[in-house]
C-alpha cells in the first residue's frame, strides 16, 4: 500500500500555509526556474525527469526530506510516499519504540522490507535517514528513479535536531551523532543520482533547486 502524505503529517516542520504558498510558487514557475548551478551537483547522473521516473529523496535526518517531498510532489502532481510512515504502520509502533524495544538491527531490517515491498509509480519517496545502510534496499530505490539527495552540513544537522531522544534516528550503539553523520556521507554520496546544497536554505528554494536538477 502506498501511503500519501498530506501536509498535516509533516511533524509539525511547516505550517499548511506555507506549504500552499511554496506549492502555489514553484507550480507557476517551475517552467521557469532561474538557472543556480553552484548548488546543484548533477555530474556522472545523465539522467532527466521521464514522466513516470519516480523521485527518492535521501539525507541525513533533519534535511527535509518529508517536508520537501510533500512540496514536490504536490508542484508536479505526483502522490507522496513517507516510508518512516510506512514503517509505523508495518510494525505497529512508533519509530522510536521499535528503537527503544526491538533495537537498531531489528529497525533496519524493517526499513529495508518496508522500501522492498513498494511498487511506486510517478511518486515522490521521502526515505529514512538509515536507508542507505541497506544495500538491498537502494538498490531497488535506485531501480525505480532518480535518486535526490539533500546534502546539509553537520552543524545544520545538528540545529535542527531538537529531539534526538524520541524523533527515530538509528545510532548505533556507542554512537554519535558526528559518528553517525561521517559514516553516512559516503554512503549519501554512493547512491546519488542528483546532489542538492540544503544548508542554509529556504524550503521554496530547496524544492525550486531540485526542480532544477530533475
Amino acid at each position: 500500500m502506498n501511503y500519501i502524505l498530506k501536509p498535516a503529517h509533516v511533524n509539525g516542520a511547516c505550517e499548511d500555509e506555507q506549504i500552499a504558498y511554496v506549492v502555489r510558487r514553484t507550480a507557476s514557475d517551475n517552467l521557469h526556474l532561474p538557472r543556480n548551478p553552484t548548488k546543484v551537483s548533477t555530474e556522472g547522473s545523465g539522467s532527466s525527469m521521464h514522466h513516470h521516473t519516480n523521485i527518492i529523496l535521501i539525507g541525513m535526518p533533519g534535511a527535509g526530506k518529508s517536508t520537501v517531498g510533500v512540496i514536490l510532489a504536490k508542484s508536479l502532481g505526483m502522490q507522496f510516499i513517507d516510508t518512516d510512515i510506512l514503517i509505523q504502520e508495518r510494525a505497529g509502533k512508533m519509530l522510536q519504540e521499535i528503537l527503544d524495544e526491538d533495537g537498531p538491527d531489528a529497525f533496519k531490517r524493517i526499513e529495508e522490507e518496508t522500501i522492498l515491498s513498494l511498487q511506486p509509480r510517478h511518486a515522490v519517496i521521502a526515505t529514512g535517514g538509515s536507508a542507505v545502510c541497506s544495500r538491498n534496499a537502494m538498490a531497488h530505490l535506485k531501480s525505480a528513479g532518480v535518486v535526490v539527495y539533500l546534502e546539509i552540513a553537520y552543524d545544520e544537522m545538528e540545529k535542527r535536531l531538537k529531539n534526538i531522544t524520541t524523533r527515530g534516528i538509528v545510532l548505533l550503539p556507542g554512537q554519535s551523532l558526528r559518528g553517525m553523520y561521517d559514516e553516512r556521507i559516503p554512503l549519501y554520496e554512493k547512491y546519488a543520482d542528483l546532489t542538492v546544497a540544503c544548508s542554509d536554505e529556504d524550503l521554496e528554494s530547496v524544492v525550486r533547486r531540485v526542480i532544477e536538477a530533475l
